[in-house]
């Protein structure tokens, strides 16, 4: 068996990753907060349909960025993993 890793690529790809995700939680919370505002002018029953959807939004909201950060979080741990492997692999062999 063989592979090849870019450790850094890996790496860069874990910092892209968190950036985009806190980029992303920014605008999401940006957005909730101006559909929230609604609440105080909005009422009956499309008012309460509507808040239905915004705990559905939610709730797709919380697993989005919890995968996020799972992958943000891989990412990390296999770029330092490969690195410290590859580095103690080449001192095996440093005279």
């Amino acid at each position: 068996m063989s592979f090849e890793v870019d450790a850094e690529r890996v790496s860069s790809a874990a910092t892209a990753t968190a950036a985009s995700s806190q980029a992303l939680i920014a605008e999401s919370n940006t957005m909730l907060r101006n559909l929230l505002t609604l609440q105080e002018c909005w009422k009956g029953s499309a008012a309460q349909n509507f808040q239905s959807v915004i705990n559905q939004w939610e709730g797709a909201q919380k697993q989005l960025f919890e995968s996020l950060t799972s992958i943000h979080g891989a990412l990390g741990t296999a770029a330092t993993q490969y690195s410290e492997v590859e580095a103690a692999n080449s001192r095996l062999f440093a005279p």
